[in-house]
């Protein structure tokens, strides 16, 4: 009985064996087009990774360039808004040596900071751009009577100069 075991068990275990062999070389096309499959899809993934790093890096780049820009455009507000602060200073530099012109027709006499300021002023419109401490004491002068009026960008109006000059009486 043992010997009769092994005789039918070769035979199963051949075609077995030859079936799946068989199987194998019938599924190896199927085989090859997975793999064909498999290496296409592989290089789509390697052309999809350096279109992401490139797509990163012109990312980087423009963040830097905005970046750039939008530190730029803080500098040119900033330069922009201390011209405008110093325009806005010179016109009540210029509204308060009106008034100083018509106390001095009115024969007011005038404060020594009154006085410092006028002749420094004076000698700014004559040409005389003076030296730094002139340009100190029409700054300094201006600022202590108009700061918050130059801080928020506060202009002149002209119209009270105008009224103000032509009542100046001068005998």
């Amino acid at each position: 009985m043992s010997d009769s075991v092994p005789i039918p068990l070769i035979p199963v275990l051949l075609g077995t064996l030859g079936g799946v062999v068989a199987g194998a070389l019938l599924r190896q096309p199927e085989i090859n087009r997975l793999r064909k499959q498999v290496q296409i899809l592989q290089a789509e993934i390697q052309r999809l990774q350096a279109l992401v790093e490139e797509q990163n890096r012109q990312i980087q780049e423009l963040t830097v360039r905005y970046k750039t820009l939008k530190a730029w455009s803080f500098v040119e507000k900033a330069k922009q808004r201390a011209r405008l602060e110093g325009a806005v200073m010179h016109q009540w530099a210029f509204k308060e040596y009106v008034e100083l012109l018509c106390a001095q027709a009115s024969e007011r006499p005038l404060s020594e900071e009154e006085r410092a300021f006028f002749n420094a002023y004076e000698n700014l419109l004559a040409g005389l751009h003076g030296d730094k401490d002139e340009r100190l004491i029409i700054r300094n002068y201006i600022r202590s009577k108009y700061r918050h009026e130059i801080e928020r960008l506060v202009t002149v109006d002209a119209s009270r100069l105008v009224a103000s000059v032509e009542a100046v009486n001068v005998a």
